[in-house]
């Protein structure tokens, strides 16, 4: 196996499992991205950074949701959601 082979398969295993946005109709919508993307995401959005369209679209999901399933029983997204939803979460 060459070298870019390893280096594609090690990045596919990188990719995280879904987070699982539930929302107040009762729809649900995954999200996700390669290794700590909600803690990339978190520092992102708390950095006041400009933020790619998908990203700003990601914390536009978290900021409406009402419940989450994050992979190992995870809480960043509930404490960014609480942040995105605060009286100055507003202008993040």
């Amino acid at each position: 196996m060459t070298l870019e082979k390893r280096i594609r398969a090690l990045e596919a295993r990188l990719v995280s499992d879904p987070v699982i946005l539930h929302f107040a109709d009762g729809s649900a919508k995954e999200i996700r991205g390669q290794g700590d993307f909600l803690l990339d995401l978190f520092a992102g959005a708390c950095s006041g950074a400009e933020l790619s369209p998908v990203r700003t679209a990601q914390l536009d999901l978290i900021r409406k949701s009402v419940d989450v399933e994050e992979p190992g029983g995870g809480r960043l997204t509930e404490l960014l959601r609480s942040i995105l939803n605060s009286p100055a979460g507003g202008d993040l």
